[in-house]
């Protein structure tokens, strides 16, 4: 859920296109560097499917015509790094068969650099763009904050983490007492010790990452880890949707997709510090596109 319920049957994927660089390189997907962000001002236009998945270079598949702060937060990671990429989608709830064939997975984000295994776990999606370009680090080499960024992007991304959690208090929502998991809940092991927790989880990463940034802001920085911008500001960024959802202008969503991400539970609604929205939308206006390409 959260980006494997809704989105458009269109069968195509991204490419984009930077003013300025030859569109061969651009098309081909091989590795770039670009000084001044370069991708990330491109325009994206459609590509089929199946070029994506037998194209060489870097790919990745997102869930089309929705805000999935997985796929949105890699994306957006590419395009920091000047990375040239084509891109996919994912449609929720369809079979996508040409993806499962070739990933062996239904769900998305999936990202493949040239013949390597495609990639679905958000870790290993970072460790794979840090390779690709070391020289723009989302990652910090000090041990400590190491540390810090691989724990706080587990709390965020990871099993049993604030997506995590906000997607089963979705489908707890809708569960009866005793009533087996189907469809969605069962693919995402949903349980109703986990299903009743799943708010309480998600406001805790909230508190924790909002005194985070009160902290750092004392220290004059407005970033959670350190003095620079790290993974763990894009993975915040993206996965603030899940309680605050950006405005029309800068998210752009089928009606019936925006009111199920503004149905947020008002428990979880009051916990929402501003700290952490003020850090959404600075580190959106300077990392992201907006308004959001799905």
């Amino acid at each position: 859920m959260f980006g494997h319920t809704l989105g458009a049957a269109v069968g195509l994927g991204y490419v984009n296109h930077a003013e300025g660089v030859d569109a061969e390189f651009v098309n081909s997907g091989r590795q770039g560097v670009v000084c001044g962000n370069t991708y990330r001002r491109a325009k994206m236009e459609y590509v089929d499917i199946n070029q994506v998945i037998q194209a060489e270079g870097l790919r990745i598949v997102l869930v089309q015509g929705m805000p999935s702060p997985w796929g949105q937060a890699a994306k957006a990671m590419m395009e920091h790094k000047d990375l040239a990429y084509r891109a996919g989608p994912q449609q929720g709830g369809g079979t996508n068969a040409e993806l499962v064939a070739w990933a062996g997975v239904n769900s998305a984000p999936v990202v493949a650099w040239n013949d390597e295994p495609p990639l679905n776990g958000w870790l290993d999606i970072l460790l794979l763009l840090e390779r690709l370009a070391p020289e723009q680090p989302l990652v910090p080499e000090e041990p400590s904050a190491r540390v810090q960024l691989f724990g706080l992007a587990h709390e965020i991304c990871g099993e049993l983490g604030f997506g995590w959690n906000r997607r089963l208090d979705m489908i707890h929502a809708g569960m009866k007492p005793g009533e087996a998991p189907k469809g969605l809940g069962a693919k995402y092991g949903y349980n109703e010790t986990d299903g009743a927790l799943a708010s309480n989880r998600s406001i805790a990463v909230m508190e924790y990452l909002a005194e985070t940034l009160k902290a750092q802001a004392e220290r004059g920085s407005d970033f959670l880890i350190g003095q620079s911008v790290t993974a763990v500001d894009f993975y915040w960024a993206a996965f603030s949707n899940l309680v605050v959802i950006q405005p029309p202008e800068e998210c752009p969503l089928n009606p019936a997709v925006r009111s199920m991400f503004e149905n947020t539970p008002p428990a979880v609604a009051a916990a929402v510090d501003p700290i952490l929205i003020e850090h959404r939308d600075r580190i959106m206006r300077a990392y992201f596109k907006i308004p959001m390409e799905m």
